[in-house]
């Protein structure tokens, strides 16, 4: 395979697009695969910080995101914000999951492969063990960045 040149590769495009029927609703609809940009949009947009007891835990808003993705993906029609995609996503089920499964399908997302990496390495919280993960000071405390072990072997945090 021959190497791209730097021109090549800047005029590139590898966006694919489908149609696809939406039986619950009576027609179809073509979609496309999310670029790297706008698929990043949708997973920074969709990341929320929520404060669970003295950590801070990003949580995925699904709803947020899909309806980005829908904005994005949904090439004809063309929807005119994320608040149309959102009311679209809030009015119907099927022909819905359809559309955000073939845009992640395009995009080259896996959603079931993250949903496994999160339960593998939840954030914060007990390790395997019970122990305590992630429960440093808070930034700028007085205290250690991460918790300090007695090397006991018992689990136990030094303060």
């Amino acid at each position: 395979m021959a190497r791209l040149t730097k021109d090549a590769l800047l005029g590139a495009n590898d966006i694919r697009t489908k149609e696809i029927d939406l039986e619950t609703i009576g027609g179809s609809v073509v979609v496309q695969g999310l670029s790297a940009s706008y698929s990043n949009e949708a997973q920074s947009e969709a990341v929320e910080m929520k404060q669970v007891g003295r950590d801070q835990v990003a949580k995925v808003n699904t709803v947020k995101m899909e309806a980005i993705q829908v904005y994005h993906g949904l090439v004809d029609p063309k929807l005119d914000s994320v608040e149309e995609a959102q009311r679209f996503l809030e009015r119907c089920g099927p022909a819905a999951v359809k559309v955000v499964e073939a845009i992640d399908e395009l995009s080259g997302l896996d959603k079931e492969a993250i949903a496994e990496a999160k339960a593998k390495f939840p954030s914060g919280g007990a390790d395997a063990a019970g122990a305590v993960v992630g429960d440093g000071a808070p930034a700028g405390g007085a205290g250690p960045d991460l918790p300090v072990r007695d090397g006991a072997g018992d689990g136990e945090v030094d303060s």
